[in-house]
């Protein structure tokens, strides 16, 4: 008697909640697993084996180093000069005479200027042989007119000036030669990428270093500093330097490079200097208001900073104690913690997830001495009650509009 009555006051939704209720956790939809999921992915279905390893005080200090090498332009050094004429040089040769001269009144071979002097043997003529001035072939030659070809590839202008006097002795009488480099081509560097005036520039005898070109050609250009969208770099912890001198090439971060240290090179003919922007960014995913890439920003970013950025954890889904970082890494020092020798990272990127619980608050500090790095992937677990909660609000949705019809018939 007491089934049957019973059986007829039980609603049909009721009915279809407890149905629902048994298989419907794990099949609502979700935007990551929990942590205790991540921790049984760790030990099951783990194809690419990668490990847990939680931030403690024990660790902290080997997972708060920065990575920023530096010595790698400092491998290209060398000594060299900047004051050898090279082909594709252009030359300015004056000639001055006195008495009888041999160039005076051949204006087809240049711009004559005569003046006279107190003696009236004197007649100086300052003679620029050739309008556009001389240039070297790519023989390394040059040249003049009563003088002949002149090997000057290798020579400097007081020795280019040498040679031209010798082979004007017998010809003009007591001649005097001045020799300038008019165009400066193979005692110049190239300086390009990502750089406000991008282009060509001749060394001096000042000997002018890596530094010294970037600032001379404007520094790194305006979309390098302020970036183009959120997952662009914004100065020049982002920018990346290319060093290319005779067939080597280097690269290296430029705020990295200080002034005067080996890695600012002191610069030769035919140097390259490419800057290249390369964004460092980290990702989160998660129980948080937001999915996104971030940039750094900064030479060096925390976790804490990191969660500060993306929003933090969202209070009605997120699990705090479940925390991690998933990173691809090559240090030594996460080896051996992995069990692995130091000498198996030069080939093999390990993956490992760093775990965090931010419910304790000595993991707070920790956070802040934690270093991100380029390309780490932060994720924020989701709480073990928001699948139930979501079953709950979805069969209120459902059945909101049939209680409400039935409370109106009443």
């Amino acid at each position: 008697m007491y089934v049957k009555r019973w059986v007829r006051t039980v609603r049909p939704e009721l009915i279809l909640l407890a149905a629902t209720a048994l298989g419907g956790c794990t099949t609502l939809p979700r935007n990551g697993p929990t942590g205790s999921q991540i921790s049984r992915s760790a030990t099951k279905q783990n194809t690419i084996g990668f490990k847990i390893i939680d931030i403690a005080p024990e660790n902290i200090a080997a997972l708060s180093t920065t990575n920023s090498p530096t010595g790698a332009l400092a491998t290209l050094a060398t000594d060299g000069l900047v004051d050898r004429i090279g082909p594709g040089d252009v030359l300015s040769v004056e000639i001055f005479e006195v008495g009888v001269t041999l160039f005076g009144g051949r204006a087809n071979i240049g711009s004559a200027n005569a003046s006279t002097g107190t003696e009236a043997d004197l007649s100086a003529s300052n003679e620029t042989i050739g309008n556009g001035g001389v240039v070297v072939d790519g023989d390394g030659n040059i040249s003049l007119p009563y003088i002949g070809t002149i090997k000057v590839a290798g020579l400097t202008a007081a020795q280019v000036q040498d040679e031209i006097v010798v082979r004007l002795q017998g010809q003009s009488q007591s001649p005097q030669v001045i020799v300038s480099l008019r165009r400066n081509i193979a005692n110049a560097v190239v300086v390009m990428g990502d750089v406000a005036n991008p282009g060509r520039l001749p060394l001096s005898l000042a000997r002018e270093r890596l530094l010294d070109a970037i600032a001379e050609k404007g520094g790194i250009s305006r979309t390098a500093q302020t970036g183009s969208s959120t997952a662009t770099g914004t100065g020049a912890q982002d920018v990346m330097v290319r060093f290319t001198r005779r067939g080597h090439m280097a690269e290296q971060s430029l705020d990295s490079i200080s002034a005067g240290s080996p890695d600012d090179l002191v610069l030769l003919g035919g140097d390259r200097i490419e800057l290249i922007r390369q964004p460092r960014t980290f990702t989160v995913f998660g129980a948080l208001d937001r999915i996104s890439q971030i940039p750094f920003e900064s030479r060096t970013l925390t976790l804490a900073e990191a969660l500060a950025r993306a929003g933090g954890p969202n209070d009605g889904r997120a699990d705090p104690r479940s925390v991690f970082v998933f990173r691809l890494t090559a240090d030594a020092g996460s080896a051996e913690q992995l069990g692995k020798s130091p000498a198996s990272t030069e080939s093999v990127m390990m993956p490992v997830a760093y775990r965090i619980n931010m419910m304790q608050a000595q993991n707070y500090f920790l956070a802040q001495r934690f270093v991100m790095r380029d390309k780490d992937l932060i994720y924020i677990g989701n709480a073990s009650a928001n699948q139930p909660l979501k079953l709950v609000q979805a069969l209120g949705q459902l059945f909101s509009p049939v209680i409400a019809v039935q409370n109106a018939t009443r």
